[in-house]
């Protein structure tokens, strides 16, 4: 009687800590996710940002009309991807650094939260643990 006592008792506890020990294993395995473009709306100053990339845009665009009248097609399309590059630099270089620290804030809130994963949030069709508010404090410290 007493060994089916122990062995009851050495079945359970060894069926707990395999279930504890699962349990970790999928905490440390939890996927996050964060509706960046909510992020970004909620950065310091990005409408100033978009402003000034827009206000690019429109001058590219304004640059493009009044030379493609002189030029043929080839030279509207050589003249349309010079303009399209200096504006894709100029948005590079103004929202990369705020693209930079979005993804330092993530990689941060992820790890304080012992998540190993993180996806937009429009990926995530179930489950999961949504980190985005916590983000956005992040990224306003």
């Amino acid at each position: 009687m007493k060994k089916q006592i122990m062995t009851f008792i050495l079945t359970i506890v060894m069926a707990l800590g395999i279930c504890g020990a699962v349990s970790a294993a999928e905490a440390g395995n939890m996927v996050g996710y964060v509706n960046v473009q909510q992020v970004f709306q909620s950065y310091p100053d990005i409408k100033t940002t978009m402003s000034a990339v827009d206000l690019e845009r429109q001058k590219a665009q304004q640059e493009f009309e009044s030379k493609a009248a002189s030029l043929d097609d080839s030279g509207k399309q050589a003249l349309g991807e010079k303009l399209s590059q200096q504006v894709a630099k100029r948005e590079q270089d103004l929202m990369g650094p705020i693209q930079k620290k979005v993804q330092k804030a993530i990689a941060t809130v992820a790890k304080r939260a012992g998540i190993s994963s993180v996806v937009d949030s429009s990926a995530m069709l179930y489950g999961g643990k949504d980190l985005t508010n916590d983000v956005i404090a992040e990224v306003l410290k």
